[in-house]
């Protein structure tokens, strides 16, 4: 199967503070990939350059082998994106919203009432008078009424109540099944344990681990309680993988780490009057991999600045760390530095070395994204201009 998606050393650095480093990772086509970790640990980031809206520090992501960077606008016409804040015009209602941003797509008026019913979405309401949930509802039937190939999602099911979320995964489920992958950051661990083929545990900026969730759990041990009908023989669970906790006749608690076959096929030899079987959910394990308490975890442990220094990871004039870098009444950052939408002071607009605009690091609005909506894609639909800025 065809890789959809490619980082390699992906880095990106806002002067001296760290967003994600050394990215390794290949997502499928036709795949679920979930990017898994906690505000701050760098999802946005990483999707942020995936879209083009940042240019990396060091590194690439290319998407069917296309530059994100370079290629932004040819790769919009192929991807839907949904934020995890879309921004949308107030005033208009949701049907009006939504047949708009279709329209960009090429889709025909109404496209969205499907799935506007089945998320319990009221299209006649302004957008400005829709709950949070509410709201998100609209990303979510934006991203999924096409039928591009790649959707990037970034924490997809923030705001939705439980129903919500159900049905969300259904939809997931739907496109998987109609070939389509997708990306979805997240810190939902039900959300990505249900979802998704593979999953990335990004920490600090660093990935830890890439794996199935099924192999994440099965490489973890379990606990097994089982009531036997006669004790078994001495040497019974002997086994690869088996510990043996306690037995006390027809009472054995054991533990099993890896493949169960063997003991499967052992059980089956035993009369065995009841069994429980606790096994670890992501969450668990999502929080081993942060508290550093599961050993051969991928990628290097993040310092306490999550990384080398700024100098040490210098790459071209964006990475200047120079006095003009840090001081003088150029570099204030403070609400008088904003001068209109895509000029925020957030952490994403990196000035260059001049202190000047961002262009260097920021895709500007109109400039290397497609103003039109990012050529109908649904990813300027969900508020790219909103994205930079922030």
């Amino acid at each position: 199967m065809a890789d959809a998606i490619e980082l390699r050393g992906l880095t990106r650095w806002y002067g001296k503070r760290r967003g994600v480093l050394d990215l390794d990772v290949t997502v499928r086509e036709g795949e679920v990939f979930g990017f898994l970790g906690p505000n701050g640990a760098g999802k946005t980031t990483t999707i942020r350059m995936l879209l083009g809206l940042i240019r990396p520090s060091a590194g690439a992501a290319t998407i069917w082998g296309l530059d994100a960077w370079r290629d932004a606008a040819a790769l919009h016409r192929r991807l839907a994106h949904l934020g995890s804040d879309p921004g949308y015009l107030g005033e208009l209602t949701a049907a009006q919203t939504l047949d708009h941003l279709g329209a960009l797509r090429g889709l025909p008026k109404g496209a969205w009432r499907t799935l506007a019913e089945r998320l319990d979405l009221d299209p006649g309401v302004a957008i400005k008078k829709l709950s949070r949930g509410n709201r998100q509802k609209v990303g979510v039937v934006e991203v999924f009424m096409g039928n591009e190939p790649l959707l990037v999602m970034d924490e997809p099911s923030t705001g939705l109540d439980p129903l919500m979320q159900r049905e969300f995964l259904a939809l997931v489920a739907e496109a998987r099944s109609a070939g389509q992958t997708i990306f979805l950051s997240s810190h939902n661990l039900t959300e990505v344990e249900r979802s998704c083929d593979r999953v990335a545990i990004i920490r600090e900026g660093r990935l830890v681990k890439v794996a199935t969730v099924a192999a994440l759990v099965g490489d973890h041990t379990r606990s097994i309680n089982l009531l036997l009908v006669q004790p078994a023989r001495d040497g019974a669970f002997a086994l690869p993988g088996v510990t043996v906790l306690s037995s006390t006749g027809q009472d054995v608690h054991l533990m099993v780490r890896g493949d169960v076959n063997p003991l499967l096929r052992r059980l089956a030899e035993l009369d065995v009057r009841d069994i429980a079987i606790s096994t670890p959910d992501v969450e668990d394990l999502f929080f081993r991999y942060y508290d550093g308490t599961v050993a051969g975890s991928e990628g290097r442990a993040a310092g306490s600045d999550g990384g080398p220094t700024a100098p040490d990871r210098a790459t071209g004039p964006d990475r200047a760390t120079g006095p003009d870098r840090a001081t003088g009444p150029d570099r204030a950052t403070g609400p008088d530095r904003a001068t209109g939408p895509d000029r925020a002071t957030g952490p994403d607009p990196a000035a260059g070395p001049d202190g000047g605009p961002a262009g260097l690091d920021v895709a500007p609005a109109g400039l290397d994204v497609d103003p039109a909506g990012l050529d109908g894609s649904a990813a300027a639909g969900t508020g790219t201009q909103e994205e930079v800025a922030r």
